[in-house]
């Protein structure tokens, strides 16, 4: 296995602190209660990211053509049971404007097998898969 890349992130003070990447490029004040960003906040947009480039990678071995406004809206919720346990569940809303549906279905499925962050999470988070 080849390493492409590795970033660090530290965060002072938990969900209510202060974190930031070690290259800088993100600085982030978190707020638990509303008025700043979320750990969900970055989950959310790193996941949406992350499934887009692998529905791209798997059109690209099926030599389609994806269309210039595909997107993919990653909706995460934060959850608590009854004995305060907390865990994480998601949906991927994907549009893919132009391509049958059942076909679009087929490539989310493989982008799903392929996306780093659904592998990392899969058997531990709820992930629902939605092509509008």
């Amino acid at each position: 296995m080849k390493t492409l890349g590795t970033i660090s992130g530290t965060t002072t003070g938990g969900r209510d602190g202060h974190g930031e990447t070690s290259d800088g490029l993100i600085k982030a004040d978190f707020k638990s209660k509303g008025g700043g960003p979320t750990p969900e906040h970055f989950f959310a947009l790193g996941y949406s990211a992350c499934f887009g480039s692998a529905l791209a990678g798997v059109s690209r071995l099926k030599q389609m053509q994806l269309p210039p406004d595909f997107s993919v809206t990653v909706k995460v919720d934060l959850n608590v049971g009854d004995n305060h346990d907390y865990s994480l569940a998601a949906e991927l809303q994907v549009k893919l404007p132009g391509i049958e549906k059942s076909v679009a279905e087929e490539l989310v499925k493989a982008a799903d097998q392929m996306c780093p962050y659904s592998k990392a999470i899969r058997g531990n988070v709820p992930v629902k898969l939605t092509v509008l």
